[in-house]
């Protein structure tokens, strides 16, 4: 079985942001974290280099260190030094990622460890799939 990203559907959504707000997403995530009262070591976040044979390409993220499957995780990649790259949202029951904007990021990562949250990770991911669209990174 063969997957074709639907490339209309892709540049219909401005997944595209930078350092700065991805660093706004992580601070809804730790205040998110704070007022849910979560566990000490309940998020996962980070930056790695991306092993692909390109270079300068750096992934962060940000996940549930408990592998909840009903807590979204969230990926930003930035490629070959841009100042901006894509913003994704994985869902765990659905084991996919989609692209998103960066005003629904926000709105997860405000609700990254409840129920809405969830959903809208799930809702999201769900459509892209049905859509065609393979998981993407």
């Amino acid at each position: 079985m063969s997957f074709k990203i639907n490339n209309s559907l892709l540049h219909e959504i401005d997944s595209k942001i930078d350092l700065k707000q991805w660093n706004e997403l992580m601070e809804a995530v730790r205040t998110n974290f704070v007022v849910s009262k979560q566990p000490e070591g309940a998020v996962y976040a980070g930056e790695d280099a991306i092993d692909n044979g390109r270079v300068n390409e750096v992934r962060y993220f940000c996940y549930d260190n408990y592998d909840r499957y009903d807590v979204p995780g969230l990926d930003f990649v930035l490629h070959n030094g841009c100042l901006k790259g894509m913003l994704s949202v994985y869902n765990g029951s659905e084991q996919a990622r989609a692209p998103i904007t960066f005003e629904q990021g926000l709105k997860i990562a405000h609700n990254f460890f409840n129920e809405e949250g969830y959903d809208m990770s799930e809702e999201i991911v769900c459509d892209w799939i049905m859509d065609g669209n393979p998981s993407i990174f």
